[in-house]
């Protein structure tokens, strides 16, 4: 074999192996799993290292809130709402998630205008389907980053997911949000 053809050959070998090894496969990690009955839910948690959670009935609808352990860095919690027996047509969703959204981002600090201003887009999760908004809010003096989520499977009823983080660390959370929201099930 000349010289020219081994380094061709050598090539094609270097080409097909980075092809293998490229595309590293996804370790899986392992999650709580909790069915929740008050919601119709089946909800994943990081367990790596375990998340607090608990269901707080504080605004008088039943939530559940998933909170990252105190030495986890950024700290993080996800919140999961939903309306078991409420059942919105699919034409309707991008009208009831845009009003949802406004209405709760003014949870976060945002007034009026800034709460109009935000325009949801299209989002899917696993078996749900909706729009979802990411701005920047606050609470309890802390500036956040805050995504909100409003959507349903098809036939199902309205579920409405949330994440908020320190200002600037909602990039870090793109895995655990993707881990948790598309594993969602309804029970």
């Amino acid at each position: 074999m000349n010289r020219r053809h081994h380094l061709a050959a050598l090539a094609a070998l270097a080409l097909s192996a980075r092809g293998t090894w490229a595309q590293p496969k996804r370790a899986l990690r392992e999650m709580q799993i909790h069915k929740v009955q008050e919601l119709g839910l089946e909800i994943w948690v990081e367990n790596q290292p375990p998340w607090d959670t608990t269901l707080s009935r504080k605004t008088g609808r039943p939530t559940f809130v998933a909170q990252s352990p105190d030495a986890y860095h950024p700290p993080t919690v996800m919140t999961y709402m939903s309306w078991p027996g409420a059942n919105s047509p699919d034409s309707t969703l991008a009208t009831m998630a845009t009003t949802a959204i406004r209405a709760a981002s003014q949870n976060f600090g945002l007034n009026l205008a800034q709460a109009r201003a935000l325009h949801p887009v299209q989002a899917a999760y696993g078996v749900l389907r909706g729009y979802q908004a990411a701005f920047d809010g606050s609470g309890q003096g802390q500036a956040l980053d805050v995504m909100m989520f409003v959507g349903q499977a098809p036939g199902k009823f309205p579920v409405v997911l949330n994440i908020y983080t320190l200002r600037g660390k909602m990039g870090s959370l793109v895995e655990h949000r993707r881990r948790a929201w598309t594993s969602l099930k309804y029970l």
